[in-house]
């Protein structure tokens, strides 16, 4: 009888035992998903704060004026140059030739990794436009607004709409030799498979599409969907998922007390 009823309480832990192994699995379960719920609502107020903090910066600065004579930032790759923040002085570029191009070489890597990296995909890059001195840059809007005049524009009309989408003199950031103007330089650009490319890749290489359509309030210039700007690619990341243009960025750089 001993045995009998050994055997029938060894059956009955057996059967316990089975019972409270899936339990304890659905709360060991129930336990990491709920960790994890918990970092990824972590991750999502952490992301929120980052933009609310972005957009209070940008709402300050533009109290300011819209970003004239901003404090430069001490990285080179965050140069602010616009039509209120003319180039600093004594600014100095390391000439690196690409594609009949001179660009600063501090570019030069990332630049030839992403045509590399295109390429894998039958996607193609060249220069057509990089460094500009001062002197060129003079050229290029008296050629803009010559253009306009003999389309019929008046004198004033005729700067005004050149003035859209070519920076002034001493405020052009080609001066800097950080940005480029790739492939067909017109509106048609923003149609080609590299332009999409670009738009899911360029940051990853360290290079923003400088003048978007939604920006041009603050940059003062029209989209331009085949100018870029390198600022390295921890700083383009940063300004993708913050959803900032240069200018914004550094004005909530400095918010964050960066020097």
């Amino acid at each position: 009888m001993l045995c009998r009823r050994g055997k029938q309480i060894l059956k009955k832990d057996k059967k316990d035992k089975h019972l409270t192994e899936p339990v304890a699995a659905f709360i060991i379960i129930a336990a990491l998903l709920l960790t994890m719920a918990v970092s990824m609502l972590g991750g999502w107020e952490a992301e929120r704060a980052a933009r609310d903090a972005a957009q209070q910066a940008v709402q300050a600065g533009a109290q300011a004026g819209p970003f004239g004579g901003c404090r430069q930032l001490s990285d080179p790759l965050l140069v602010l140059v616009n039509s209120q923040t003319p180039l600093p002085e004594g600014w100095q570029v390391t000439p690196r030739m690409v594609d009949d191009e001179l660009v600063d070489i501090a570019m030069y890597e990332d630049y030839a990794a992403m045509c590399k990296a295109a390429e894998k995909e039958d996607v193609w890059f060249w220069v057509a436009s990089g460094y500009r001195s001062v002197e060129e840059q003079e050229e290029v809007l008296a050629r803009a607004i010559e253009e306009n005049r003999k389309a019929g524009m008046g004198e004033k009309e005729a700067e005004e709409d050149a003035l859209r989408t070519i920076a002034q003199p001493g405020c052009s950031e080609h001066h800097t030799g950080l940005a480029i103007d790739l492939n067909e330089v017109s509106d048609a650009f923003e149609k080609t498979k590299a332009y999409a490319w670009l738009q899911e890749h360029s940051t990853d290489y360290g290079f923003i599409e400088r003048y978007q359509e939604e920006k041009a309030s603050i940059t003062g210039i029209d989209k331009e969907s085949w100018h870029y700007r390198y600022v390295g690619r921890k700083h383009a990341g940063e300004m993708k998922r913050l959803g900032l243009c240069l200018e914004e960025y550094v004005v909530y750089l400095q918010k964050q007390g960066v020097r």
